[in-house]
């Protein structure tokens, strides 16, 4: 029998020992792998936690200044020295969708089809107004007070319906002819130049569509605006109506 020393003292060949200590590195290295992945794994999680709280705040902040802004408007327009004094008689401003409105004492007017109360009213405006834009002194206007409404007539008698009869001619009543529109004033100037000049034939005439945009007509042709004219003669002789128009119109401006 081999003793226990004998055992002890027994060598292992050399390539059994290469292969037992590669195996003990190789299991070295799992394990450091493993416990460097679960270590990358909770600061990443750390790391998406702290992302995310900040995240929260970033948002909170956001909800609080968005809160005292709309505070602070609502308290600029409830601010009693933001009302307008006076009256307001008429105002153009645009609509959420950028298209041009009107309001006429207060009230919104249908600019797709404006009625005949509405459209003698803003020509009375205009005619306050226009005094201002030509640089000229303006009188007091008792017009700008609203039309106030005709009360029904009152029921008449048999006897009325056969009035008698008048020894003067009725007095024929002038009514106020309509200001003509911008369009309008840049084409008469437009055509008085065209008179003078070499493009006299060309047909050449301003119009102003339903929506209050302008039209070019050329030689039958129709342009819809100035800028898209293709004649740089023709677009020569519209621009210099309306810079004639605005030192006429808008001095000073």
């Amino acid at each position: 029998m081999i003793s226990n020393i004998e055992v002890a003292m027994v060598t292992w060949p050399t390539p059994v020992l290469i292969g037992v200590l590669l195996l003990v590195l190789l299991i070295g290295a799992l394990i450091g792998n493993f416990t460097s992945g679960v270590e990358s794994k909770k600061k990443l999680e750390e790391a998406h936690a702290r992302i995310e709280t900040v995240i929260q705040q970033a948002r909170s902040d956001a909800e609080r200044a968005a809160a005292r802004v709309a505070q602070a408007e609502k308290m600029i327009a409830s601010a009693p020295g933001n009302s307008q004094p006076g009256k307001t008689f008429l105002r153009l401003w645009l609509d959420s969708a950028e298209r041009p409105a009107l309001d006429l004492d207060g009230q919104r007017v249908d600019t797709t089809r404006i009625s005949e109360p509405h459209r003698k009213r803003l020509v009375s405006l205009l005619s306050v107004m226009r005094p201002w834009i030509e640089g000229k002194p303006s009188a007091s206007a008792p017009i700008l007070a609203p039309p106030t409404p005709v009360p029904p007539p009152a029921p008449k008698s048999i006897f009325s319906l056969f009035p008698a009869p008048s020894l003067l001619p009725a007095k024929k009543v002038e009514l106020p002819a309509a200001l003509p529109s911008m369009v309008a004033q840049i084409d008469e100037i437009l055509q008085a130049r065209l008179a003078i000049g070499p493009l006299a034939e060309r047909g050449i005439k301003l119009q102003e569509s339903p929506e209050g945009a302008v039209i070019v007509m050329v030689d039958a042709q129709k342009f819809e605006g100035v800028g898209e004219v293709t004649d740089p003669e023709v677009q020569s002789v519209i621009r210099a109506a309306i810079a004639e128009w605005e030192q006429k119109y808008t001095p000073g401006r």
